[in-house]
């Protein structure tokens, strides 16, 4: 069958359109994240739905197909919204997240849980639900995305969703989906999967779940890494079989500073300004308080003032370092589901001092934070504000005074540590990024199990403890340069 899923995997790429029909074995599960992001979609879904009191749900099948009758028998008895419509017309079946009548015909109303409309990720998934619509006879006269509200603030929810009306860009776009269609059908007779080539589009608009497989030859820098190189430029190395930096021929025409990223990498090269790092570390003032937040960005605000994906700090971690080179650690963990600003931000001011330089790797994030911090906590915002404004970013020296070709694409302190600190390693930890952190810190809080929720706290420490320690051994390698 031809569903929604499968037209927007087509839209993304044709080979994982094939590759997902016949060899779905060689996908990747879905990780953590991408589950969370799963829960939160089928969470805002079902709020959605409470904004039509009257609406009929259509009742789960195992196989969708047999929805579809139970929708027919729906419409025929009055209902004039539904949810979970179901339609199996041809070789096409989709299930639409809400339906209403109106007095000149059918409202398809598409929910997400992203805050606004991105005609790239929404346009296909809305324009090929109506075309299914419409070969199985109803009258869609209007199609609209219906996401969260950005300004919505916890905890009031009543304005948790905003309307965009996307009919004429769906009009515009159904020839393209009834061309596409009939492609897939050539498609997916086939007995090899197309011949395309790996590119931008195997993470856009999302992360392709065939991109370990596809990649999984792949070794070093490619074109697709070359900053802001546009598709006229690429088109011409990708017919020529042209993958990596190093096979770019020297006269290919390039920016100024296109050519200076090849360069770079493909001659190996290391820069390293010492006077300009020496005079970077001049600012600072001791002690010196390396820290930093693990946050949640709940899509349905939880916790007063919140919008939707507001970050919310449940946890941080400090080392600091005297001048005559003591370290002492500090840190917090949130352990339960109640709000946990106001004891991060106590226990927070408790222990940073009021004077000596903050620390962090990409100070917008902790800046965010602490702002945030301030306007919730009126009682200690002269203090949060302080921080932020003592706040001293690593990252910079690694843009600007100490550039390596073994740190790849990214100056991210993940890949800078394994150059500077090799001995360090974040491979080894069961939470290893923020994004693990999240989904960790979510089971642990309702967590019944003490012994399991002790042990998902030690990991959640481990992690943000490495980041922190992380930055102390960066600053004194810088130091001894």
């Amino acid at each position: 069958m031809l569903t929604k899923t499968a037209y927007l995997a087509f839209t993304q790429c044709a080979k994982y359109l094939w590759l997902d029909t016949h060899q779905q074995e060689l996908a990747s599960a879905p990780d953590p994240a991408a589950q969370r992001r799963l829960r939160a979609g089928q969470q805002v879904d079902l709020l959605a739905r409470e904004q039509f009191p009257n609406g009929h749900l259509i009742l789960y099948r195992p196989y969708p197909e047999d929805m579809a009758p139970l929708t027919s028998q729906a419409i025929a008895e009055g209902a004039e919204t539904l949810f979970q419509a179901t339609f199996a017309v041809d070789d096409m079946l989709v299930k639409v997240d809400i339906l209403t009548q109106t007095e000149v015909g059918w409202h398809l109303i598409e929910v997400k849980s992203s805050t606004q409309y991105k005609e790239v990720e929404h346009l296909p998934d809305i324009a090929f639900q109506v075309h299914v619509l419409r070969r199985a006879g109803l009258r869609i006269t209007q199609a609209s995305l219906m996401h969260l509200n950005s300004d919505c603030l916890a905890p009031n929810l009543s304005n948790l969703f905003d309307f965009t009306d996307v009919t004429t860009s769906v009009e515009a776009f159904m020839p393209k989906v009834a061309a596409d269609t009939a492609v897939m059908r050539q498609l997916l007779t086939q007995s090899a999967p197309p011949l395309t080539g790996i590119g931008r589009h195997c993470t856009r608009p999302y992360a392709c779940p065939f991109y370990e497989h596809c990649w999984q030859n792949v070794t070093g820098l490619t074109i697709y890494d070359i900053p802001r190189l546009d598709a006229q430029k690429e088109r011409p190395l990708q017919d020529a079989g042209i993958l990596y930096l190093a096979d770019i021929p020297p006269d290919y025409p390039l920016t100024a500073t296109q050519r200076a990223f090849v360069d770079f990498y493909v001659r190996q090269h290391i820069q390293i300004d010492r006077v300009a790092i020496q005079q970077a570390l001049a600012e600072l003032q001791f002690p010196l308080y390396f820290f930093d937040f693990e946050t949640i960005d709940y899509a349905v605000p939880t916790f007063e003032g919140c919008k939707p994906y507001q970050q919310v700090p449940f946890q941080y971690s400090c080392h600091i370092l005297a001048e005559d080179g003591t370290v002492i650690h500090c840190d917090y963990l949130h352990t339960d589901a109640d709000d946990p600003r106001r004891p991060l931000a106590e226990a927070l001011i408790g222990h940073i001092g009021e004077t000596g330089s903050l620390i962090a790797y990409n100070i917008p994030f902790e800046r965010g934070v602490l702002h945030h911090l301030a306007g919730h906590l009126p009682d200690h915002a002269e203090r949060l504000l302080a921080m932020a404004e003592r706040l001293w970013d690593q990252l910079p020296i690694f843009r600007q005074h100490y550039r390596d070709y073994r740190f790849g694409k990214s100056n991210s302190l993940k890949s800078v540590l394994p150059v500077i600190a090799p001995h360090l390693s974040y491979a080894i930890l069961d939470v290893s990024n923020g994004t693990q952190a999240q989904v960790v810190w979510e089971a642990m809080i309702g967590q019944g199990d003490t012994a399991v929720k002790q042990q998902m706290m030690e990991q959640l420490r481990e992690y943000c403890h490495l980041d922190t320690w992380a930055m102390v051994e960066i600053h004194n390698n810088l130091t001894r340069l």
